[in-house]
């Protein structure tokens, strides 16, 4: 069954897989994405996102998306569907060391992705909860139109997180905004060695033609004007 299924996958991909980069991931956290699509809505959906931490880099994906692509990787070809398969789609690289994150999305068959700086201002704060056995500390932040506070300790020393949460000194484990449209829960941290495979093959634009390629073929799919709820609300940078 299992060989039927991934062979139904390759048959719906249709470009090779030509650059690529890898590297070893010691810790993998995974949280739970719990987000409202639609704002006029109650209803909410739910993906499972797993955080890749390497040595002063990170790859944040859909677990999914991550467990599809490493299988068609392994055949040496990519995963660029017509229509998207996951909730959430995105893949976002960051550089640590340079304190600069790719963001990239498969759109029409195309990878576009675009680059800017880790540079989110953090307000710390005082108060202290537990999540799971770690002592977390508060911290507070506005990012393209959301307010939103986050929990992160300091028992894990990376400053990463979630999405493009970065640079506080601990590990983000959870992050909400203030009109709960969007909530990252932790859900496992795992400590062991795994090969990361990122796709380099991406096409640049900048962060407005991403967001107006992804809305216009949206519509143009489903023949309507749809209703659209992004993480970042303003548009420019």
């Amino acid at each position: 069954m299992k060989k039927i299924y991934c062979g139904i996958l390759l048959l719906n991909f249709l470009v090779f897989f030509a650059q690529k980069i890898s590297f070893k991931s010691d810790i993998q956290i995974i949280y739970d994405l719990e987000f409202r699509s639609d704002s006029t809505q109650a209803v909410k959906s739910n993906e499972t996102l797993c955080l890749y931490i390497g040595e002063k880099r990170s790859v944040f994906q859909a677990e999914k998306k991550y467990k599809v692509d490493s299988i068609v990787a392994s055949q040496k070809v990519t995963i660029l569907p017509s229509k998207p398969m996951f909730r959430v789609n995105n893949v976002i690289f960051k550089n640590l060391k340079k304190s600069q994150l790719t963001f990239s999305e498969a759109i029409d068959k195309i990878v576009f992705g675009y680059e800017e700086p880790l540079d989110m201002k953090w307000k710390l704060g005082t108060d202290k909860k537990t999540i799971l056995t770690y002592e977390c500390y508060k911290a507070e932040t506005t990012f393209r139109g959301r307010n939103y506070t986050v929990w992160y300790t300091k028992d894990i020393a990376i400053p990463d997180g979630p999405y493009k949460f970065a640079g506080l000194p601990g590990l983000i484990l959870e992050v909400y905004d203030d009109k709960d449209n969007f909530h990252y829960k932790l859900l496992q941290i795992i400590n062991r060695p795994k090969e990361i495979l990122y796709n380099t093959n991406i096409r640049l634009v900048d962060r407005k033609k991403l967001l107006e390629s992804k809305i216009s073929h949206a519509q143009k799919d489903l023949k309507t004007v749809i209703r659209f709820n992004p993480i970042e609300k303003t548009v420019n940078l």
